[in-house]
């Protein structure tokens, strides 16, 4: 090999060795071409693989994120409601006892909650139930650590209003998809939407000045005894977590 360099070099050798470059030429371009296209494929292949990487630790930290935002969702909400619970206990005087919703009716026409407050916590059957927003119904069965609650939107649910503006007097009861209201007919004196039912206190099962709901729509007729009303109830049972018991109060 050390002969074959030596002579190789040599003047003599020039067009040999212009010869052998000539026909070396393609072969050499066709090497540097694959090794192009090999480093090429090497360097697609590290960026794909570079990529991948890149975009689990995106969907990784989109997958976090979201979780944190329903984390703070879900303390937004239950703060909202101790707000609401704390202002509802200001302003109503009443001795309460709240309680979270461990429970619900097995079945949508029930409308029932189970809360984990009981007869050792006060809580007695009939006492009336709240949250921050107003009535959402009474006590329907007590053990001592856990109790039943019949909701307003339960089809065995009664509650005696009266309405802010009109000052008509009603009667509240449950169904399958909203509260309907029976207003009394007074003379010269008609309900409009918009207006809002409390309890009245008649009767005695609920204590007075509770709010129910706004009356989203009613219907009257001259020739009727009452009018029928739907309410717009300021409850929605299917998303309350956190209840108020009121204890200063029982039916009589």
């Amino acid at each position: 090999m050390l002969l074959l360099a030596m002579l190789s070099q040599q003047t003599w050798a020039a067009g040999a060795r212009g010869a052998a470059r000539s026909a070396l030429a393609p072969v050499e371009g066709a090497m540097t071409s694959l090794a192009a296209q090999v480093d090429r494929l090497t360097s697609v292949l590290g960026d794909v693989a570079s990529l991948r990487a890149e975009n689990q630790r995106l969907r990784s930290a989109d997958e976090q994120l979201r979780r944190q935002v329903v984390e703070l969702n879900a303390a937004a909400k239950e703060n909202d409601a101790l707000r609401q619970a704390l202002n509802f206990q200001k302003a109503s005087g009443h001795r309460l006892v709240a309680a979270h919703v461990i429970g619900r009716g097995p079945d949508s026409f029930s409308r029932t909650m189970q809360i984990d407050r009981g007869t050792a916590d006060g809580v007695q059957p009939g006492m009336a139930v709240a949250t921050g927003a107003g009535l959402l119904g009474r006590v329907l069965e007590a053990g001592p650590h856990a109790a039943m609650v019949q909701t307003l939107g339960d089809p065995q649910s009664r509650v005696n209003v009266y309405l802010s503006k009109s000052n008509l007097q009603g009667t509240v009861s449950g169904g399958p998809s909203s509260l309907r209201l029976e207003l009394q007919h007074t003379l010269g004196v008609t309900a409009s939407t918009g207006d809002w039912a409390l309890t009245s206190g008649v009767g005695g099962g609920f204590p007075r000045g509770l709010v129910v709901g706004e009356i989203a729509s009613i219907a009257h007729r001259d020739t009727a005894t009452f009018d029928e009303a739907q309410i717009a109830w300021v409850n929605d049972p299917a998303s309350i977590t956190f209840v108020l018991v009121i204890t200063d109060y029982l039916p009589s």
